[in-house]
């Protein structure tokens, strides 16, 4: 199955961050979304409109492909089963990168944390994509740009 799943507030602060990862570390990190995206599409039967969207870090419409990124999020353990934020969870799944990118690292913590302060609703595929696009506004403030994966 091709690349189907990118979702936002990990690939957006990723994808947007200024230093060069090591071509093997990309490929790993690749690879992991796509067995995540794989997962998540049989899990939600997010249709393939928005499983496209999700590709082109754009918000998926249905509320199928909306809880497409609530599953991501709990795989990478930025949201919790129930929908809550798991900021230490997710702040500590990515000791990995430290080794290959400090700068990197700081920047993702540091949109974790401000992003895990906006207000949850009630809905957890809803507040997923809440924090995905919060994610990506604050990426963006800090002046990153989209090579990071290329």
């Amino acid at each position: 199955m091709q690349k189907i799943f990118v979702f936002a507030i990990f690939c957006a602060a990723w994808s947007m961050a200024r230093s060069e990862l090591s071509t093997e570390f990309k490929e790993k990190f690749m690879a992991k979304m796509e067995s995540v995206g794989e997962k998540c599409a049989a899990e939600t039967g997010a249709p393939q409109d928005d499983i496209a969207k999700i590709i082109t870090k754009e918000i998926p419409t249905s509320h199928e492909g909306r809880c497409m990124l609530f599953c991501g999020h709990r795989e990478f353990h930025i949201q919790k089963p129930d929908g809550s934020v798991d900021v230490e969870s997710a702040v500590a799944s990515l000791d990995f990168i430290k080794a290959e990118d400090e700068d990197i690292y700081n920047k993702l913590v540091q949109v974790y944390r401000t992003c895990s302060q906006i207000p949850a609703v009630e809905d957890p595929c809803e507040y997923a994509v809440a924090l995905s696009i919060c994610g990506v506004h604050e990426a963006e403030k800090l002046g990153v740009d989209a090579r990071i994966l290329e």
